[in-house]
């Protein structure tokens, strides 16, 4: 019996040290150290008018991206800005389309995305001012300002959540499209976990892992919530969502556009959307939808 409970003891001791040693030092990781990717895709393929775009962030970051320009006449600067693990070469397509109707993009490399500079991902907490940079860069190089065309910002997943943190603190971006994100990072990092574990989570490690993460690439978790943003943001903003979306609950996106304090608002709801691929899924409805609300923007700018 005694070595019955001995060995009880000693297995409860090293499945305690074990999952000690994942909360603190592996799962922290996880968070905050996204896959880089950087797809081969040449930009030349799309018959664009791109150059490479260079941006050294306030604490020496060397972000990479492109500047594709207008066909014809241009209405509008608009920065995209892709999600978790992805790249800036997701975002070309989208950027093909906008040229083709008239508008500049910057699309780039997040840091610890990509070929950005940068160790870690902090979900908005920096990255807000990553893209106030890249709104003075698009200012400097007189792509857009306050005497010319407006500047927008288009996020997708995470970069949705990075946009809308941005432009509650920047009004130089004059409109946002935000597609397919979360309300509070502490939230999402649970959802995410349960995903993985077949439905299984315990909110507390899930904190405490975010603790020791944030501590690893010094940010503050309880700044990181669009919810509280969205309540500061008095731009036009369209909010879109998939109703099927296994990765960020539909739910949010409501709650986010219900708290959204800006006096022109729209929602689109993707019936049968999912995480990603929203534009296929929505049509060419969905398509004229956004263009007809950007275009609406830069008719009210002029």
């Amino acid at each position: 019996m005694n070595k019955f409970l001995n060995f009880t003891l000693i297995t409860v001791t090293l499945l305690g040290i074990l999952v000690w040693y994942l909360l603190t030092h592996v799962a922290p990781y996880m968070i905050i150290s996204p896959q880089r990717l950087s797809e081969p895709i040449d930009l030349n393929d799309y018959s664009l008018n791109w150059d490479h775009v260079k941006i050294t962030t306030n604490d020496s970051i060397k972000l990479q991206g492109y500047h594709v320009k207008a066909k014809g006449i241009k209405k509008a600067t608009i920065i995209l800005i892709h999600g978790i693990g992805g790249c800036k070469e997701h975002m070309v397509g989208l950027s093909a389309n906008l040229s083709k109707q008239g508008y500049e993009s910057i699309l780039f490399d997040l840091r610890a995305h990509g070929k950005s500079g940068g160790q870690f991902c902090t979900y908005g907490f920096y990255e807000k001012g990553d893209i106030s940079k890249i709104v003075d860069y698009v200012e400097e190089k007189q792509l857009a300002g306050p005497d010319s065309i407006p500047i927008g910002v288009w996020g997708n997943s995470l970069g949705g959540a990075v946009a809308l943190q941005t432009l509650a603190i920047d009004q130089r971006i004059q409109f946002g499209i935000i597609e397919s994100t979360f309300t509070e990072l502490d939230q999402i990092v649970i959802d995410y976990q349960k995903r993985f574990m077949g439905g299984f989570g315990i909110k507390a490690l899930t904190d405490y892992s975010l603790e020791q993460a944030a501590k690893i690439a010094a940010f503050d978790p309880e700044k990181v919530k669009p919810i509280e943003s969205v309540k500061n943001i008095k731009q036009p903003v369209l909010i879109t969502h998939g109703s099927a979306d296994q990765n960020i609950s539909v739910d949010y996106g409501k709650a986010l556009y219900e708290s959204l304090a800006s006096p022109e608002k729209e929602l689109i709801i993707v019936e049968g959307g999912e995480h990603w691929g929203l534009f296929e899924t929505g049509g060419k409805a969905y398509k004229e939808r956004l263009f007809k609300f950007i275009e609406k923007q830069v008719i009210h700018k002029h």
